[in-house]
């Protein structure tokens, strides 16, 4: 999809965000672990979520998805532990399957994982963890093959990184299976958090949901229960990024959630962008200058007037979200250092912001210095195959009254299935030249 972006528009008005994919991706197959129905509320129809139901109806799977408000999968015909259609082979998000399909049959295979270019990506951490769980993996030249070699009655594993969707590999498996199963350095993101609470409601004994110690004893007879997604914080980021680009004020409805979204505003405000709380409602003020006070703002510096961010896990800042902070730190009044020492390539998308007119000196792979406020111009780029670099370009190019074209803009529908439409009703100018 081909996009032209007419930035330099005034944003007004209240927008509701997504709720979040990360959640929904990981809780769909955990659907598996139950021979019945599971229902999902609010789903939301990215082309990730097609995805994930187009593989478990492939395995099996009964789904009613004309609304997708009310979403039921029904699991009680699966007969399949091997994930081979051809969109899995392009998504990296199938490696998901892994934990549930092993706590139900004792296999699983899948195709190696493709998806968004950041790093290498490798899926060291799903192996590392589940090899602990007593399984035995063997890779042929296409595929990764799971099998359980033994049922340890406990299981202790002290994750080497916080891995969120090794995490809910875990979580999946041991909520599935006979035993104890403890995990070290778990993933406490608000999607984890999300799924663990599904499988809670399924019937596993879970503790330690939100921490980074999680203690599960699963049982091989869970019984279906209802998910319900929260708001997606990185849609929350790019809203109030977007106000503060634009100079605008508008409403984020039902974003208020403060287990999801104080930790990230509390980041944002030390931009000067004025956040605040009506209910269940975020209000963003965009209109000050942005800047940073290197001296009173507590924000950690990397030398004279010059502020430094960096991703954390959770609670920490999200990295999804850094490329925003790159959008943003373009129109920041002074420099500013971004470091994402969690992807080797995860900032390469600074290149197509230089050609738009920003002024980002690169020093290397995974740190950048951004000077602004730049001043954009008439521009087409080739963003790389990641969601947030494209949306960082998009959030960009609302701020000068230039023109922007975006190839490659479908990417973005894998996470923000109507981002279009939700900004033109907000007073954004875009076209779709070519879908």
């Amino acid at each position: 999809m081909k996009i032209r972006i007419t930035g330099g528009k005034t944003l007004s008005g209240t927008v509701t965000p997504i709720t979040n994919k990360n959640s929904i991706v990981a809780a769909l197959p955990a659907s598996i672990l139950v021979k019945g129905k599971t229902i999902y509320k609010n789903v939301p129809k990215s082309t990730d979520v097609d995805k994930i139901l187009d593989i478990l109806r492939d395995i099996g799977a009964q789904i009613n998805c004309d609304d997708y408000t009310n979403l039921v999968i029904d699991c009680s015909n699966i007969n399949n532990w091997e994930i081979d259609s051809l969109e899995s082979k392009k998504f990296r998000g199938s490696i998901i399957f892994v934990g549930p399909l092993l706590a139900r049959f004792g296999k699983a295979k899948i195709p190696l994982p493709g998806g968004c270019v950041l790093g290498k990506r490798s899926i060291a951490s799903h192996v590392d963890v589940l090899t602990e769980c007593g399984v035995r993996v063997e890779y042929d030249s296409d595929s990764v093959m799971f099998t359980t070699a033994k049922h340890p009655d406990k299981v202790r594993v002290w994750q080497l990184e916080a891995s969120v969707t090794a995490t809910e590999n875990f979580a999946m498996l041991a909520a599935g299976s006979i035993g104890s199963y403890e995990l070290i350095d778990a993933a406490c993101e608000p999607h984890v958090t999300e799924v663990l609470t599904l499988l809670k409601n399924m019937g596993a004994k879970v503790s330690g949901i939100g921490t980074n110690r999680i203690l599960i004893e699963g049982s091989n007879s869970l019984v279906g229960a209802t998910f319900v997604p929260g708001p997606d914080p990185i849609d929350i980021v790019g809203y109030i990024v977007s106000a503060a680009l634009t100079k605008s004020k508008i409403t984020i409805h039902d974003a208020n959630v403060p287990d999801i979204v104080d930790g990230i505003t509390r980041y944002l405000s030390k931009f000067n962008i004025g956040i605040s709380k009506n209910g269940k409602d975020l209000i963003v003020d965009g209109t000050q200058k942005l800047k940073i006070d290197s001296k009173n703002s507590g924000v950690p510096i990397a030398g004279e007037n010059l502020p430094k961010f960096s991703p954390r896990p959770w609670p920490g800042y999200p990295v999804d979200a850094l490329p925003q902070i790159v959008a943003l730190g373009c129109k920041l009044n002074g420099r500013i250092l971004v470091q994402n020492w969690m992807y080797e390539s995860g900032l390469e998308f600074s290149r197509e912001l230089n050609a738009m007119g920003a002024d980002i000196f690169i020093c290397d792979p995974q740190k950048i210095i951004v000077s602004g406020p730049a001043t954009l111009r008439n521009s087409e780029v080739f963003p790389p195959n990641v969601i947030q670099a494209v949306m960082a370009i998009f959030l960009l190019a609302l701020s000068d009254p230039i023109e922007t074209i975006i190839n490659g803009a479908e990417l973005l529908l894998r996470r923000y299935p109507n981002i279009i439409e939700d900004y033109q009703k907000l007073g954004a100018k875009i076209e779709v030249l070519e879908k």
